[in-house]
């Protein structure tokens, strides 16, 4: 077996043995620019709609909307931008990308200081407090921490003396939502207060979320020194000093979105962060054509295969290092770090462009070659570019590929629309995000290394096939009731962690199969010239799909997945037809209709393949009969 992985090791670098003659500005390419902006963009990406919500004030449904606004902008830019790429250059293409990156990220970061230093500075203390005490926000404030929430449950579960005898420990309390629920009721059962505030039925009515935090509220209330810990008084805040008392009621303030429209600049910074996500998404649709375009002029039809393996190894180096920072980042230093540190990243890629020659390529046999610079008057114009792409009708069967795949290309957009406040949901206040995302990365920098030998025998196509239904099947995982593994004495987190690896794992099998494929697939069926426009107008279908799907997620997750879904599911109030499971069920449904839909038409589909084929055979008749001919003359 050591000697079998050993062997597909040396075979798999053995491959890249031929890209040794390729230019220096494909090493800079994937080596710094590819690696860092997939540092930045995969933790940008995971972070956005947690931005969103927690540091900006977007509900569920809203920070969906916008994050689907936003990749549904970065298609319909990519859709335009390639044939400006082919136009301007690769180089221009990359610097200006990161341009736009490296102030919007920075800023983006900056927004909680920003609206902070409002609030130190503006804040009308006095009303801010009355609309406090009016709601008993003070006492509130720490439920809309989960974290916190669950401490404080733990703590009072814990100060019970009644439940001395059962030995139980705070870290295991912790990481069992049902023990922790079961033993609160037991403690809240002895409660007066309780008992005159919810009569008769208390598991039942403790199914709603508010009622549930009310009941915490409560309880702490009931014991001075856990209250003292997790209420903010601000009758002792004001005694320290009226700075002391702003600050209080500024960290009461910025947990509730309806206070900050009302005494914050919240509404104006919603509308700020849009704004930049245009220019962000300007950025990054300039930075992905540019990069596979970039490929395929610093290679030729003998070494593309083995670049873009590397480019999806370096992309996903990049991705795993950037859970890692992830979790980090945003567990030390909080959600606007990440997108400062994405500033930074996008700086250094700003310094590699620079270092990029202009007009470098590779020519079918293999040489360095570098064109004259192209004058501003001779460039070809993007929209006759475009024009001159859209009238082919190999093209609009590439279209129409590219459209049965959306089903399964939309399990990627679920990355960083869903999992991540689904992983926070049902894995509570330690779900390890970062490190979950990581897994899908990892397994296929291994799965490139000792697969893709193996894999690269089969042809494009047949592979693009198998890989779509295996990552469409992983879905189907998250629709498995978590309720199943009690049986076995887990914990429901440690059911829904189960089923979560077991859907990062099939998914990355199925994308280690197909997604380096189809980039392959793209450039290699475009005309010379013409692969960035290809790549560009390979967008298009998502054009559609990516709002739509932004929206329905955002549904979705507030229909079937809201804040607080774990209790729903431990007390019952949600079954697998009302909870995350029904969510994921139809997130299947749509991924499996995709690779079904591509094995029916696919003899429509390959003909462009076949006819690109046919033509490059009589090319290569013409060129050998034609250098014959010169070869008789001299």
């Amino acid at each position: 077996m050591l000697l079998s992985i050993v062997e597909g090791l040396k075979n798999y670098f053995s491959e890249f043995k031929i890209l040794k003659h390729t230019p220096r500005e494909f090493w800079n390419l994937n080596l710094v620019i590819n690696f860092f902006e997939m540092l930045a963009y995969f933790s940008f990406i995971t972070v956005l709609a947690m931005y969103l919500s927690e540091n900006v004030g977007f509900d569920d449904q809203w920070a969906g909307n916008v994050v689907g606004i936003f990749s549904f902008m970065i298609t319909i830019i990519i859709f335009f931008s390639g044939p400006i790429i082919d136009s301007i250059g690769v180089k221009k293409a990359l610097l200006y990308s990161m341009l736009l990156l490296i102030p919007c990220r920075l800023i983006m970061g900056l927004i909680g200081p920003i609206e902070n230093w409002y609030l130190e500075n503006n804040l009308d203390v006095e009303k801010a407090r009355t609309m406090i005490s009016e709601q008993e926000l003070d006492k509130k404030v720490f439920t809309h921490d989960n974290d916190k929430l669950i401490n404080a449950q733990v703590e009072i579960i814990m100060a019970n003396p009644d439940l001395a005898g059962k030995n139980l420990k705070a870290e295991e309390l912790r990481l069992d939502s049902k023990g922790l629920r079961e033993n609160l009721l037991l403690t809240a059962a002895k409660s007066e207060q309780v008992k005159k505030t919810f009569g008769e039925n208390l598991a039942t009515q403790l199914q709603d979320q508010e009622k549930f935090k009310q009941l915490v509220v409560m309880l702490v209330g009931e014991n001075p020194s856990i209250a003292e810990k997790y209420y903010i008084n601000l009758d002792k805040a004001a005694a320290a000093g009226s700075e002391e008392l702003k600050k209080a009621i500024i960290g009461i303030v910025t947990n509730y979105p309806e206070l900050r429209a009302k005494l914050s600049i919240q509404d104006i910074l919603k509308i700020v962060v849009f704004i930049i996500l245009i220019f962000t998404a300007m950025g990054e649709a300039l930075m992905t054509p540019a990069i596979y375009t970039a490929l395929r002029k610093y290679t030729n039809k003998r070494t593309s295969g083995t670049a873009f393996n590397f480019q999806y190894l370096t992309m996903n180096i990049g991705a795993v290092l950037s859970y890692v920072m992830f979790d980090f980042l945003r567990n030390n230093f909080g959600n606007e770090s990440i997108l400062i540190a994405g500033s930074i990243f996008a700086l250094i890629c700003a310094g590699a462009s620079l270092m990029l020659r202009a007009n470098v390529m590779v020519n079918d046999d293999g040489e360095v070659i570098e064109m004259p610079p192209v004058a501003k008057e001779d460039r070809e114009n993007p929209m006759a570019i475009l024009i001159d792409v859209v009238k082919e009708p190999a093209f609009w069967r590439f279209m129409f590929f590219l459209v049965l795949l959306i089903g399964v290309k939309l399990v990627f957009t679920h990355q960083f629309m869903v999992m991540p406040k689904y992983y926070d949901r049902v894995l509570g206040p330690d779900a390890p995000i970062g490190l979950l995302n990581a897994i899908n990365p990892a397994i296929i920098v291994t799965g490139l290394i000792l697969f893709i030998p193996i894999v690269m025998k089969f042809t494009v196509f047949r592979l693009i096939i198998v890989g779509t239904f295996v990552s469409a099947s992983s879905v189907f995982a998250l629709a498995i009731p978590a309720k199943f593994f009690l049986a076995l004495g887990w914990t429901y987190e440690n059911g829904f962690l189960t089923l979560i690896l077991l859907q990062i794992v099939i998914f990355a099998f199925g994308e280690l199969i197909w997604s380096p494929r189809l980039s392959e697939y793209t450039v290699t069926i475009a005309p010379r010239g013409r692969e960035g426009t290809y790549m560009s107008l390979a967008a298009l279908p998502m054009f559609i799909a990516k709002p739509l799907n932004g929206w329905l997620s955002g549904l979705l997750l507030t229909k079937y997945c809201p804040e607080g879904v774990l209790n729903d599911v431990v007390s019952g109030a949600r079954q697998w037809y009302n909870g995350p499971e029904m969510m994921w069920l139809i997130f299947g449904i749509i991924a499996i209709s995709s690779p079904i839909l591509v094995l029916v038409f696919r003899n429509f589909i390959r003909k462009t393949e076949r006819q690109k084929e046919e033509r490059e055979a009589r090319e290569a008749e013409a060129e050998a009969t034609k250098k014959e001919a010169e070869a008789q003359e001299a």
